[in-house]
């Protein structure tokens, strides 16, 4: 193995910009069919999402919070294209109501849907950060299941502080003895909370996901890259389909499908570019060759 080299941060922008990392990240993402990849990961996301959705309908019926169905088709709008919610509103206001079977039955095939995505994922960052899978299958399964319940507790935290609404830190002052400092920061605290937990599940991914030793603080600049290229490709699909998109009318009902589907790709493809560029910086560092 080669000499560790050591960086600081200012060595390592001058590295990204000098040996065009990004350039770098984007031909290994080509290299290792990120493409057909991540159109797989979508295909796992999409079977979670569904009974994740009806999971989190169903445990959010039970919560004493005024026109909570709204607010959640509301709070949905802001993450996914506006196509796409035709199939997610009424996916939601079928599920949103109170029912121990439907919040048993949602909560299995969540789990069992979602461990599936996160194996699925764990594979494909397997190839990436170039770790040969030593799991077996059912420790494969069960590291799996933790992960999946890990990222669902950071998504349930981030829909909770976008869910209870800008208000919330007014209201809660009226309840309890609740500093005006809290009242004022809390609008833009729920998205730095929103934004903190995308950048946790990330890094969890990145970190437990691939069967290699490495460190947390290793994952946080592809984490931050995969959450920026997630936010900008979302934005610009959003863009692209209501100025230039004449999907409704060539497909009528299953636009809505074939767009979240489009979404969801390129959701599994910023994953996957961020674990690159966590590879590239590694290699500028000499942490893996």
């Amino acid at each position: 193995m080669g000499e560790v080299r050591k960086t600081t941060p200012a060595s390592t922008l001058r590295s990204v910009w000098n040996h065009h990392l990004l350039f770098a990240s984007l031909r290994s993402f080509l290299r290792h069919d990120g493409l057909t990849s991540s159109a797989a990961l979508a295909f796992y996301f999409l079977m979670s999402l569904l009974p994740f959705l009806i999971f989190l309908a169903s445990a959010l019926a039970l919560l004493p919070i005024p026109h909570v169905a709204t607010r959640m088709v509301r709070l949905v709008s802001h993450f996914v294209p506006g196509e796409t919610m035709p199939i997610v509103q009424t996916l939601l206001s079928a599920t949103m109501h109170t029912s121990n079977s439907l919040l048993s039955i949602g909560f299995v095939l969540a789990v069992i849907a979602a461990s599936n995505a996160v194996a699925t994922t764990s594979s494909a960052l397997d190839i990436i950060y170039e770790s040969a899978n030593k799991r077996s299958f059912w420790g494969g399964r069960l590291q799996a299941i933790g992960v999946t319940f890990l990222v669902g507790g950071m998504i349930a935290i981030s829909v909770s502080v976008m869910l209870v609404g800008p208000h919330f830190g007014r209201e809660l002052a009226r309840v309890f003895d609740v500093s005006n400092l809290f009242v004022v920061i809390w609008p833009v605290l729920r998205y730095f909370l929103a934004i903190s937990c995308a950048l946790v599940t990330i890094e969890v991914l990145y970190y437990l996901g691939p069967s290699r030793k490495h460190t947390l603080r290793e994952q946080l600049p592809g984490s931050v890259f995969a959450v920026a290229v997630w936010i900008v490709s979302s934005a610009a699909l959003g863009i692209y389909l209501r100025r230039f998109s004449s999907l409704n009318a060539m497909y009528g009902t299953l636009a809505s499908f074939i767009v979240l589907m489009l979404w969801l790709q390129i959701t599994a493809a910023a994953l996957l570019l961020g674990a690159e560029l966590n590879v590239q910086l590694a290699k500028l560092k000499g942490l893996m060759t």
